[in-house]
């Protein structure tokens, strides 16, 4: 399979799912502070145990796409990073 075509500078969206989300959005903010972002809450489990985020930040190459991914995948309270 090919490698899909991805013209950058553009805006790149991931969805966060974590377990504590006071630890999780101040982490978030932390590594989001050199992109231009949107951040916001998106769906809490039934249970109130998992938060989700939804994110759209402006990366400028497949590189810093990638370190934005593994930065959010490292915050510890992070379960997935879609």
């Amino acid at each position: 399979m090919e490698k899909p075509q991805i013209d950058y500078p553009c805006t790149w969206s991931y969805k966060v799912i974590g377990s504590d989300k006071k630890l999780v959005t101040e982490a978030i903010l932390v590594i989001l502070e050199k992109f231009d972002y949107q951040f916001s809450e998106s769906n809490q489990s039934r249970t109130g145990k998992y938060v989700s985020f939804h994110i759209s930040a402006r990366v400028e190459s497949e590189e810093e796409r990638n370190e934005l991914f593994c930065m959010l995948q490292d915050i510890p309270t992070v379960k997935m990073v879609l």
